[in-house]
Formats: structure tokens, sequence, C-alpha cells
């Protein structure tokens, strides 16, 4: 049963006890008034028991008004009780339906659990609950403005792009095989965008359900690291990887969602690695997680954005001008996240940056 129950019950149990006790009290007042008059009776007649002493009126009095005194105590105890039960209930209440009703006009700044003060109720419990689903929709408000004007930003420029395009195709048709492949790969950077974006949108909304099944870990390297050294080969980067020593290795996931989060945060070494460089991808197995190290030999990051190049559309100071438009990572957080594992990031003191990605081992 929860405390409500507990404070109701002792709040009724008080106003009946008090009813109780008046009673008592007084039954036991009349009770040593009759003692005593029964006493000043028998010491007036000890030799004459004949005598009849007459009780002034005025003595029977009490007798007279016995039953309506603890009635009225009764009655006074229970309305205290009431009025006490119905203010400290009725007061959260309307704090609650006034924030609720704030939270319905758009104010989700309105907070309730200050003003609950020392309670430790079910309704204090409401009351915090409603302060962190203020904030969180405050925050998921914020979140999606914020997406809206870097979507709005992000499809900008290569619209831009393509209305230039079309425009230089008219103008100038001698160059309309050069506007066209200008256009062909805008669009497949809208394209590419477009399906990031719904992939971020799904997983953080949960609407993909892993199917998991059991996945060799130096398998599901291999397969990512083809398409890596292919893609690195352009920029004259050497992709280096030894597998892990036992080759029974798995974990248990989604094989296309964590080659997709591998494969991102490859890819993103790779787009950040001077020409000439190397890439290395190193693993581990230690306390029930498989770590998957990517290290480059980038820029790196600024420390005070290494939490932040997790989120969508974050370009860091010493990357904005790189071609991307930032989901890649923010995906790959989404999908590690929903194995059970964790990814962060930290800059190489020789230069670079570090992503490490844990994951659960079978």
């Amino acid at each position: 049963m929860g405390r409500l129950y507990w404070k109701f019950f002792i709040f009724f149990f008080l106003a009946q006890l008090t009813s109780v006790i008046g009673v008592g009290v007084a039954f036991s007042i009349q009770r040593e008034r009759d003692e005593i008059q029964r006493e000043r009776v028998m010491q007036m007649q000890p030799y004459n028991q004949s005598i009849t002493v007459q009780v002034p009126p005025h003595q029977h009095r009490p007798k007279h008004w016995f039953p309506l005194i603890p009635i009225l105590v009764g009655a006074l105890a229970s309305f205290i009780f009431a009025a006490i039960l119905a203010w400290y209930f009725s007061k959260p209440i309307k704090q609650l339906h006034q924030a609720f009703a704030s939270a319905a006009n758009g104010n989700l700044d309105a907070r309730v659990g200050a003003s609950m003060g020392s309670r430790r109720d079910e309704l204090a419990d409401l009351g915090s609950a409603f302060d962190v689903m203020a904030v969180r929709l405050g925050a998921l408000l914020q979140s999606q403005t914020r997406l809206l004007h870097q979507v709005s930003h992000e499809l900008r420029s290569p619209l831009a792009r393509l209305q230039i395009a079309v425009g230089l195709a008219r103008q100038q048709p001698e160059k309309l095989e050069f506007s066209l492949a200008r256009i062909e790969r805008e669009s497949e950077r809208m394209d590419d965008l477009v399906g990031e974006l719904l992939a971020l949108s799904r997983l953080e909304s949960g609407a993909i359900k892993l199917e998991k099944e059991s996945v060799n870990l130096n398998e599901l390297l291999t397969t990512v690291l083809e398409d890596a050294r292919f893609e690195g080969e352009a920029k004259l980067i050497a992709i280096d990887y030894v597998p892990q020593a036992e080759a029974s290795v798995s974990l248990q996931g989604q094989q296309d969602l964590l080659h997709r989060a591998i494969d991102n945060v490859v890819r993103n070494a790779i787009k950040y690695s001077a020409s000439q460089s190397h890439v290395s991808i190193k693993t581990s197995v230690e306390n029930g997680f498989i770590s998957i190290i990517v290290n480059d030999q980038g820029a790196g990051v600024a420390e005070g954005e290494l939490d932040l190049i997790f989120q969508a559309f974050f370009r860091g100071s010493n990357t904005s001008q790189a071609d991307g438009h930032g989901v890649g990572l923010a995906i790959a957080k989404q999908i590690v996240e929903a194995h059970g594992g964790s990814i962060n990031a930290k800059n190489i003191a020789t230069g670079g940056l570090s992503v490490v990605i844990r994951l659960p081992k079978v």
C-alpha cells in the first residue's frame, strides 16, 4: 500500500481516536461527579438513613448536557481533521493542475517539485515526475527545433548548387555534361542526407527492432575494412588492423546495424586524416566487453567538444570545413547504445582522435 493510504488512515484514525477519547473523558468526569455526590449523601445521613437530601437543580445540569458534550467534541475534532486533510491534499493537486495547464499552453518552465516542500508521498513523486517530464519535453522541443534548423541549413547548400548547375546548363549549353554531373552529385548528397536522417530518426524513436544474432567479431571487421581500404586508397591512407587472436570472439546483435556503426566511425577517421597517414583499428576483450578502438592521425577535436561530436549535425571547430553532414557518429552512437554498449572519444597525445566502441561479449 502506498504512502497516501497510510496518511489517509492516520488522519481518520486520529479523528476517531479523538472522538473516543472525548467520550471516554466525558464518561470519566461524569462518573467522578456521581461518586462525589454519592459520598456527600452518605456523609450527611450516617445516623438517619431515612433522611432524604435534595440535590439542587443546578447539580443535575451536567447529566442533562452529558450526551451532547462528547458529540460536540467529536464533531469539532472531525471538522478540524477534515479541514487539515482537505488542505493537505488539495494544495498539491491544485499546484499540479496549474502546472499541467501551464504546460498545455506551451510553457514548459513550470516546476512543482520545489513547492511540494518536505512531502514524501505519491503526490510528491508525481510532482517530481512532472518536473522530469517537463525538462525532457523542453529538451526534445529544443532538439527538434535545432534539428529542423540544421536540416534546413544542410539542404540549402546542395539546393543552391543544383540551381546554379541548372542555370549554367541553360546559359552555356556546351557545358551540359559538366552541369549534369554536378546535378547528379548534389542529388546523391541530398539522397544520402535524407537517408541518414531517416535512419537517425528511426533509431531515436525506437522504431527499429533489433534482430539479434551471434556475430563474429573478426568477420564483421573484415567486411568493414574491405570498404574502408578502398576509400582510403584515394587519399593514400593505410588501414592497419590486427585480428583478434580468438577467432571465436562473438557478440550478440544485428549485423547490418553493427556494420554501419563501425563503418561510420572508420570512414569518419579516414575523412579527417591527412593524406599518406594511417588509421589503425585494434580490439580487446575485457570484463565481458569487446572494445573496438579506431585511431586516426587527423587534427583531433577540441577538448570541450569531445562529447558533442556524437550529436547530429555537430561539426567540430577543427573539422568544420570538411565535407559531410555530421550525422554518421550520431547514428553510430544510437546503434551502439541500442546494443547495450557505449562509445566515446579522446584525443591522442601524438595527434589524432581515438574512438572507442564497447559492446557486450556473448
